[in-house]
């Protein structure tokens, strides 16, 4: 009987972790969807094929979403319909790192956007796709 019941405990309790695990992976995919949406725009602004007055919403709006970023990777979510490769785990201190690259980028763009400085405008930009790009070149799989 008691072997019925810690299998049944285990049953449940695996259960609930595939399930957490799967919301995390949902929740990070809608979190890196927010942060694709607003790349995209910035740079259909930046092409002039936009309103040009909207760049700060977006600057702004990476700057925020880009805080919750580290917080969606958590240990255990790697499994599952994802496209995070397991490096990021494996090598957690060099993915923080590009992370904090990302953190940096974001807030530095909404700096340059905010304050007008237009003459920093193109470095900015490019620092913030180059951190994007060199944190997925690693720890994304290919599309």
């Amino acid at each position: 009987m008691k072997k019925v019941i810690v299998l049944a405990l285990a049953l449940v309790f695996s259960q609930q972790l595939l399930a957490d695990a799967a919301s995390e992976i949902a929740y990070r995919k809608a979190v890196m969807e927010v942060v694709g949406g607003h790349m995209k725009s910035i740079g259909t602004i930046l092409r002039g094929k936009v309103h040009m007055e909207d760049l700060k919403f977006h600057a702004n709006g990476m700057k925020n979403v880009s805080v919750l970023v580290p917080n969606v990777f958590p240990e255990g979510s790697g499994e599952g319909k994802t496209e995070a490769l397991p490096e990021i785990w494996e090598d957690a201190e060099d993915f923080q790192a590009r992370l904090d690259e990302f953190l940096q980028a974001s807030d530095e763009f909404a700096g340059v956007v905010n304050a007008g400085e237009m003459a920093k405008l193109g470095d900015a930009v490019k620092r913030l796709g180059g951190s994007c790009k060199g944190c997925h070149d690693s720890y994304k799989e290919d599309d």
